[in-house]
């Protein structure tokens, strides 16, 4: 139920971010992974953040819980931008894998070219 919220919460937040030009079903994607990083995140602070409070506190005073939550707030964003770049990552591939190709061997050909005034070709000058 927790991961399922945070995924929604994420979708939520990339659609409004992105001003709705992005339909849902393509930010879909990064909500998940995004999310499945926050879930393990969570984990992990639970397990390391709450003693390192406690020691940075007795070793350090007020600073050192304020190192320790700057530390916290890197983390987030280290869990954040991978999510987001992994789904657009995901998204990309099934769109490229979704065009035909043209069958050409050519890199250089992306395929008929627009109307317009002819250029020559000077790719094959002597």
């Amino acid at each position: 139920m927790i991961y399922a919220g945070t995924a929604a919460f994420f979708w939520w937040t990339m659609h409004l971010l992105l001003a709705g030009r992005v339909p849902w079903r393509r930010l879909l994607p990064a909500a998940v992974l995004t999310a499945l990083l926050r879930i393990g995140l969570g984990l992990f602070s639970a397990v390391y953040f709450s003693s390192a409070i406690i020691s940075d506190s007795r070793l350090y005073g007020t600073i050192g819980v304020v190192f320790t939550l700057l530390t916290w707030f890197i983390a987030i964003g280290a869990v954040i931008v991978p999510g987001a770049v992994g789904g657009a990552t995901c998204d990309q591939r099934k769109s490229r894998s979704g065009r035909t190709t043209t069958g050409s061997s050519d890199p250089g050909n992306d395929g008929p070219r627009p109307p317009g005034p002819a250029t020559p070709d000077t790719r094959h000058q002597d």
